[in-house]
C-alpha cells in the first residue's frame, strides 16, 4: 500500500517529533483517511528496534489492524491479546483494551517490552485502562517507548484534556481539506425538524442524557418521523440511521421493514459473527439501511454507505464528527454523502450540524410530526452550494446577529454599497474574507487557516465601519419591498418574482451572483 501525499507527510512530521523528543505525539486525521495505513508504515520504519504495541476498544478494530499489518508489514509477525489469546511475544501485538488494561493481564508481560506504542482512537486514552496501560508499560517516562496516538477527533466532549497523554499535535488534517484534495466524497445535507422540545432534555458531561433523548423523541413520533424522512430523501441510498437508544433502533428497523425497506438493527448485546453478517448484508446489497446506537461510530468501514442519518441529536462535536465520517469514503460510483439532521423545533444553539444546509418545502411531507425547514428571509441557503463538513461554523453562524449567507463563493454579508465574501483559497489554503463594493474596488479584511478567524474580524470590520444596523439579521429594511433597480438587476438575471420579493432577500439574491441567485431563486418560486 503505497502512502498518499499526505499520509507521507503525517509519517515524516511523526518521526520528527519523536526525534526532536516529543515522545507522545497526536495525529488527527479524518475518518476514511488511512490512520490505520500511516501507523502500520511507522511501525515498518520502526520494527529492527523492537516490539510494538498497537491498542484498540473494538473488537472489530482488532481484526482491521492485523490484517493491514500483514499487508503492509509482511515481514513481522503480527499477534493478538483478546480474550484468551496471549500473543505478546510477535513483532506486532495488537491489543483489546478490556483485555490488557486489566492488571492481571499486564503483569504477564515485562514492563519495557514494547518500544513503540500505538493508541488508536485516542480521544479515548484518559479513560482509566488506558492510563494504567501507558503508565505500566512505562509511556510517561522520559526514556519510555515512543508513543503516537490516532484520532478523528483530537477533542473530548467532556474536557478531559488530552495533553495529559500526548506533549503535541504533530499532524492535522481536516475533513474539508480531504475533501477538497479528493480524498473523501462530497456532502450534501438537508435539516430535518421533528416536534420533540430538546430544551426539556438534560445535559450531562457536555451532551444529552441518552435516555431521556430516546424517550422524548419516541414521544414525539420521532421514529414514524425518521422513516418518513428517508423514504422522502434517501429512498434510492444506502444509509446507516443513528439513534439515540437500542430500543429505539429495533423500532425504526422494523418500521422500515413495514414500509418496504430492507432494513436491520444493530445493538452492542449482539455476538460480533451476528453484527457481522449483518454488516456483510449491507455491503452485499440485502440491506438498504441499518440503525444503531452507538455501534457504528468508530471500527465500521463500508465505503458504498451515501446516506448518514443523524437522528441521535447530539452537543459533542467528536461524536458528530464520528458518525458522519461513516459515509464519507470514497466508492465506485458514489457521488456524494447525503447527511440528514434530525433537530428538536425548539432549537439548541450547541447542536451540531451540517455547515451548509437545503431548505424544501414542508408540504413535501404532508406536515404531521415531520417538516424540513422553509426557505426563508432568516435562511437563505442553495444545495449546489453543499460541498464540505464541518460543525463548527453552523454555530458560529446560527449565533451571528449578521445574516451571513452560503453561496458557491463562500460566505457573503450584505452591508451598504456591497458585500462581504468569505472564500477558501484553494492555492494558498487559507480562508480570505473581503469588503467587495457594487463599483468593483476590494480590500482584503483578513486571511487566515481557520474560518471563525476570519469572520471574526469580518464582523468586527462591518461594526468599525457603521454597516452594523445594515447588515443585521432582524434589520427593518430587509422587509421593504424591492427596489426598482433591484429587480432590473434581478430581470437581466431572467429572473421575474413578479414585484413581490422584498428588498432584503432582492440583496441576498444579488450578493450572492447570477448563478446561485438563479438556483435560489427556483426554490423561492
Amino acid at each position: 500500500m503505497e502512502l498518499r501525499d499526505y499520509q507521507q507527510e503525517c509519517v515524516d512530521a511523526v518521526l520528527a517529533a519523536w526525534e526532536s523528543g516529543r515522545r507522545r505525539a497526536l495525529i488527527a486525521m479524518p475518518t476514511g483517511t488511512g490512520k490505520t495505513v500511516v501507523f502500520s508504515h511507522i511501525i515498518k520504519r520502526r520494527l529492527k528496534l523492537g516490539r510494538a504495541l498497537v491498542l484498540v476498544h473494538r473488537d472489530e478494530l482488532v481484526q482491521q489492524s492485523v490484517e493491514k499489518l500483514n499487508a503492509i508489514v509482511p515481514e513481522a509477525s503480527v499477534g493478538v491479546i483478546k480474550a484468551e489469546r496471549d500473543e505478546h511475544n510477535a513483532d506486532v501485538v495488537v491489543a483489546s483494551i478490556q483485555t490488557l488494561g486489566r492488571q492481571d493481564r499486564l503483569n504477564r508481560i515485562p514492563r519495557n517490552h514494547f518500544s513503540t506504542i500505538i493508541v488508536d482512537e485516542a480521544h479515548h486514552s484518559r479513560a482509566e485502562t488506558y492510563m494504567r496501560t501507558l503508565e505500566y508499560f512505562l509511556a510517561f517516562d522520559p526514556n519510555g517507548p515512543y508513543t503516537l496516538g490516532c484520532t478523528a477527533t483530537p477533542e473530548r466532549h467532556d474536557k478531559l484534556a488530552l495533553g495529559k497523554v500526548f506533549q503535541d499535535i504533530v499532524y492535522h488534517a481536516s475533513i474539508p481539506a480531504m475533501i477538497r484534495r479528493g480524498y473523501l466524497c462530497d456532502v450534501r445535507g438537508l435539516r430535518v425538524v421533528a416536534k420533540v422540545d430538546l430544551s426539556k432534555v438534560r445535559v450531562r458531561g457536555g451532551d444529552y442524557v441518552e435516555s431521556e433523548l430516546e424517550q422524548a423523541l419516541v414521544a414525539a413520533n420521532g421514529v414514524e418521523a425518521i422513516c418518513r424522512a428517508l423514504l422522502e430523501f434517501a429512498a434510492d441510498r444506502k444509509s446507516i440511521i443513528f439513534v439515540p437508544g437500542v430500543r429505539m433502533a429495533h423500532q425504526v428497523a422494523a418500521a422500515l421493514l413495514e414500509a418496504g425497506v430492507a432494513a436491520a438493527a444493530i445493538d452492542g448485546s449482539m455476538p460480533l459473527s451476528e453484527r457481522r453478517e449483518i454488516l456483510a448484508k449491507l455491503r452485499g446489497g440485502e440491506l438498504q439501511a441499518i440503525a444503531n446506537c452507538m455501534v457504528l461510530t468508530e471500527g465500521f468501514d463500508e465505503p458504498s454507505v451515501d446516506c448518514i442519518f443523524v437522528a441521535r441529536p447530539t452537543r459533542s462535536r467528536t461524536l458528530y464528527v464520528q458518525m458522519v465520517g461513516r459515509g464519507l469514503r470514497l466508492a465506485e460510483g458514489k457521488q456524494d454523502c447525503l447527511v440528514l439532521d434530525l433537530v428538536g423545533a425548539t432549537e439548541d444553539l450547541k447542536l451540531q450540524t451540517l455547515d451548509k444546509l437545503t431548505y424544501v418545502d414542508p408540504q413535501k411531507l404532508g406536515g404531521g410530526f415531520l417538516q424540513a425547514e422553509r426557505t426563508s428571509n432568516k435562511h437563505i441557503q442553495v444545495e449546489h452550494a453543499i460541498q464540505d463538513l464541518i460543525a463548527m461554523p453552523v454555530a458560529l453562524l446560527e449565533k451571528s446577529k449578521f445574516r451571513w449567507l452560503r453561496g458557491s463563493r463562500g460566505y457573503v454579508l450584505v452591508i451598504a454599497g456591497g458585500a462581504i465574501y468569505v472564500s477558501w483559497d484553494e492555492n494558498n489554503e487559507m480562508w480570505i474574507g473581503s469588503h467587495e463594493t457594487y463599483l468593483g474596488s476590494r480590500f482584503e479584511i483578513k486571511r487566515a487557516n481557520e474560518l471563525e478567524d476570519v469572520i471574526d474580524a469580518c464582523e468586527e470590520y462591518v461594526r468599525d465601519s457603521g454597516s452594523e444596523i445594515l447588515a443585521k439579521a432582524n434589520a427593518k429594511w430587509r422587509s421593504q419591498p424591492a427596489t426598482k433597480a433591484q429587480l432590473d438587476v434581478l430581470r437581466r438575471w431572467g429572473i421575474d418574482l413578479n414585484g413581490s420579493l422584498s428588498r432584503g432577500t432582492a440583496s441576498d439574491l444579488i450578493a450572492l451572483g447570477k448563478h446561485d441567485a438563479r438556483q435560489l431563486a427556483a426554490q423561492i418560486i
